[in-house]
């Protein structure tokens, strides 16, 4: 069912920021308002799938190396200029530039993937990009990299979106209805993005009929009032915690299965303070909306007789002390499992001082530079499966959140991947990777929270994008 059209149509989220584009970040809140503002190149269906945007078709070569992009030529800036290949080719380097900043982080690591590539334009709807290395998954990369104009004014950003900034203060965006897409007129004229940091605050605004649509409302709401629905999907989202593979006790396999059977996901589910519910137990480093998860392969089972078992082999029968460092937020449900995580330890002999970091972006630079202890609280984000085996377990690209794990067969792995192109070959080999992580337990896998919305009457044909964005175009704008 279509978006109802609206003259205006109000947005609450945790956060709102109308963020330069090209500095990565997988904050929903965050990219969302970026997929309102500017069009990539490439962009996910509601399975996951890559469908044409601005390129309307692609071609790569059987190695993974060389893409060719040939670019709708009907699609203008909101300044009303004409997109060209140049336009796209500039967008990449200044995506890729040493001078782009990270945010928690992830400063450096678009960069690291692009390392020798060539990039550039054939004419105005040809781009061409070729790597120095096999990079078959390049569209996970694509995907999240805004196309701007290159000859805008020195500070201007602008985009090709289905909506144009006209304000931008402190908490609050508003965008207009740019009715020049190319893919059609969108069913808004006005969205306003509003941040309302507290989730029941948030619903009891949209009960008041003061906002449309209401992401992360509270995980426990005993009935939805008249007129208000409550949705939710899976999410791509991995609550887990890193483990130090260059010192220390969990460097030790047996130690790090232990910790994962000691944990009773079950229990931490269900607890209200955590997720109450909802959200899925993991296997291993990817949710069961990643391409490449076995179906087949359950979580570690909860077990303490057997992580006693572990623990005594590895020469830890009298107890074992661990220290955890956390963020206060992302996940902000981090303080209530870290404490349910430590009384669970607690039953199997393992004692964990946790330390608790108020400055979310200092914490994230300090897991960056390995200066945690033995365990810390981390939420992985990526709805790219390639980019979670690449930043955070490929021993040889030691990227941002590698902690210190090696695997021959992994990386082997990898390298295959890389160069594949197809998909159901990329799948299984996808597969082979996590049953492989799996049975090293290089993190403490736990649990992947589900994405949740309240819409109000307004919003009743919404919904979410594949990646858990709010996305409001034109109906049939993706086909």
């Amino acid at each position: 069912m279509p978006l109802t059209p609206a003259p205006v149509f109000t947005i609450l989220q945790p956060s709102v920021v109308l963020a330069d584009p090209h500095v990565l970040s997988d904050i929903r809140d965050r990219r969302s308002i970026i997929d309102a503002v500017y069009d990539a190149l490439v962009r996910r269906d509601d399975n996951g799938h890559y469908v044409p945007w601005l390129a309307k078709s692609w071609t790569v070569d059987s190695g993974g190396q060389h893409w060719r992009f040939r670019l709708r030529d009907d699609v203008l800036f909101h300044d009303n200029t004409r997109l060209t290949a140049r336009d796209a080719a500039s967008s990449l380097l200044r995506a890729i530039s040493p001078e782009m900043p990270g945010e928690l982080g992830t400063q450096g690591v678009l960069r690291s993937y692009f390392e020798g590539a060539e990039i550039s334009a054939t004419g105005d709807t040809i781009l061409n990009i070729s790597t120095a290395h096999p990079a078959a998954s390049l569209l996970d990369l694509l995907v999240d990299i805004p196309v701007v104009r290159a000859d805008a004014l020195p500070g201007e950003l602008t985009g090709s979106g289905a909506y144009r900034p006209v304000s931008d203060e402190p908490g609050k965006v508003i965008l207009q209805r740019f009715d020049r897409h190319w893919a059609g007129k969108p069913p808004v004229q006005q969205l306003v993005w509003q941040a309302i940091p507290d989730a029941h605050e948030r619903l009891a605004l949209l009960e008041q009929g003061k906002a449309d649509l209401v992401v992360d409302p509270p995980y426990r709401v005993a009935a939805p009032p008249q007129g208000i629905r409550l949705i939710s999907q899976k999410s791509y989202l991995c609550v887990i915690f890193l483990l130090n593979h260059f010192e220390g006790a969990t460097c030790d396999i047996r130690v790090r299965k232990a910790l994962n059977h000691a944990i009773d996901l079950a229990e931490i589910i269900r607890d209200p303070a955590i997720t109450a519910g909802q959200a899925d137990p993991l296997a291993g480093p990817l949710t069961g909306r990643h391409p490449g998860t076995p179906s087949d392969l359950p979580a570690y089972a909860y077990d303490p007789a057997l992580a006693r078992q572990l623990l005594a082999q590895a020469g830890y029968a009298d107890g074992l002390t661990l220290e955890l460092a956390l963020p206060a937020r992302f996940p902000d449900e981090s303080i209530a499992l870290a404490n349910r995580i430590a009384e669970q330890l607690r039953d199997v002999g393992v004692t964990a001082n946790l330390t608790v970091y108020e400055d979310r972006p200092a914490y994230a630079q300090r897991v960056r530079d390995k200066q945690f202890g033995d365990i810390c609280c981390f939420d992985s984000s990526p709805a790219s499966a390639w980019r979670v085996y690449a930043e955070k377990l490929d021993s040889r690209r030691k990227g941002p959140w590698w902690q210190g794990y090696h695997s021959d067969e992994l990386n082997l792995l990898l390298d295959k991947i890389a160069e594949t192109t197809g998909s159901a070959q990329r799948e299984h080999l996808l597969e082979q990777a996590f049953t492989r992580v799996h049975d090293d337990a290089p993190w403490l896998f736990l649990y992947s929270p589900h994405s949740r919305w309240a819409l109000g009457e307004k919003a009743a044909g919404w919904t979410p994008s594949f990646e858990g964005r709010v996305r409001i175009i034109q109906t049939g704008s993706e086909a």
